[in-house]
């Protein structure tokens, strides 16, 4: 597949081990200058704090995030910094027996612009029985993990920093530069939790 550049955004992958399996969400950071090595080991070790802080309690104690890895997007041989500093490695702070890695629960990113050029999605996976109740995720806890995205994008909006959307495709054919449109809000729609199979083991 032919590389599509996105312009001074970094690609920030969070890598959780679970279950013996590695389970990753993305978020896209866009910037108004050229990305710099000291833009991407600043970006990435406050990521993995605000990541720990907000979203890692609400994951299974057999969760643990055990890495971020930033990339400039702008080239296809951009640069990479892979971040394992303090306070990774760190575990989720949710108790009981793990689901299985597959199980997912959905968290929306919207832009205000419709389209599905315009809007994104995170499986977040690693949650224990006592989380679920059957094929449903209790409200509350998604609410917490809705608002801890929140949280997480509104503290890596600072400068001219934002998280975005990324769109490399439209009508099915690839463009010549990746479109970017800033992240106005997450929504968590459904508590019916979703199945992400390549998660499952082998």
């Amino acid at each position: 597949m032919q590389f599509i550049p996105v312009i001074n955004t970094i690609a920030l992958q969070f890598i959780h081990e679970y279950l013996g399996q590695r389970l990753s969400n993305t978020l896209y950071v866009k910037q108004e200058s050229p990305v710099t090595s000291a833009d991407l080991t600043d970006l990435a070790s406050s990521a993995a704090g605000l990541w720990a802080t907000n979203i890692m309690p609400h994951l299974s104690g057999d969760t643990r995030l055990v890495l971020v890895s930033a990339r400039d997007l702008s080239a296809q041989n951009g640069l990479v910094y892979d971040y394992t500093g303090t306070p990774l490695p760190t575990t989720g702070g949710a108790m009981g027996q793990p689901l299985p890695s597959n199980v997912a629960a959905v968290l929306s990113l919207r832009t205000g612009r419709a389209g599905r050029s315009y809007r994104g999605r995170l499986y977040l996976g690693g949650f224990t029985e006592l989380q679920s109740d059957g094929n449903f995720l209790p409200m509350g806890i998604l609410e917490n993990l809705r608002q801890g995205l929140i949280n997480v994008i509104t503290a890596l909006n600072t400068g001219t920093r934002q998280v975005v959307v990324v769109s490399k495709f439209t009508a099915n054919q690839p463009r010549t530069a990746g479109v970017t449109t800033p992240v106005t809000t997450v929504l968590a729609r459904t508590i019916r939790l979703a199945s992400q199979r390549k998660r499952l083991p082998e």
